[in-house]
């Protein structure tokens, strides 16, 4: 075999063009999905809830009614996923994803970042915001991301850190 019939390598991925298509795909979200685990002897709780992307965090307001915000509140860690809109989706096996390990941040509605988070909630999510800010077993939480994958088709596999593309996933 000649050094000109040698099979070529694929180009390595712009890792700063998935950002940017990572960074695309969080835009067009409005709600995320978690699980918690509120002990060891217990199943895991999903929930999913409207999300507003600030200061590096998911920020949602959850209530204390919901089996998922308690163990929320104790154990201050989460799984964070998004996806795509499934009818969106040509092919269910490529559907575009991202998921994360996360760290919760509670801010009290004493917090100066209080009104700020809230109100970028209310202009993504309408006024039913203000009406959940007005009752007591609501918390706004935000949502660390950490270590985490992001998956765009077949082969399209990211390792992420927090909202940062690493690498990409071989096997």
């Amino acid at each position: 075999m000649s050094s000109d019939e040698r099979p070529t390598r694929p180009e390595p991925p712009d890792l700063a063009e998935e950002e940017r298509r990572l960074a695309a795909f969080l835009a067009g979200q409005s709600a995320l999905v978690l699980a918690v685990v509120p002990d060891e002897e217990s199943l895991p709780e999903i929930g999913s809830l409207p999300f507003v992307q600030h200061d590096d965090a998911f920020w949602v307001l959850a209530s204390e009614l919901a089996a998922h915000t308690r163990p929320l509140l104790q154990r201050g860690v989460a799984r964070v996923a998004l996806m795509a809109d499934q009818s969106a989706t040509r092919n269910p096996f490529a559907r575009e994803r991202a998921h994360w390990a996360a760290r919760v941040e509670v801010v009290d509605r004493k917090d100066e970042r209080f009104a700020g988070i809230t109100a970028a909630l209310q202009k993504r999510h309408g006024k039913t915001v203000e009406l959940l800010c007005g009752l007591g077993d609501f918390h706004l939480l935000g949502l660390r991301p950490g270590a985490g994958r992001y998956v765009n088709g077949f082969g399209s596999a990211f390792e992420l850190d927090g909202l940062t593309v690493c690498q990409q996933r071989r096997r």
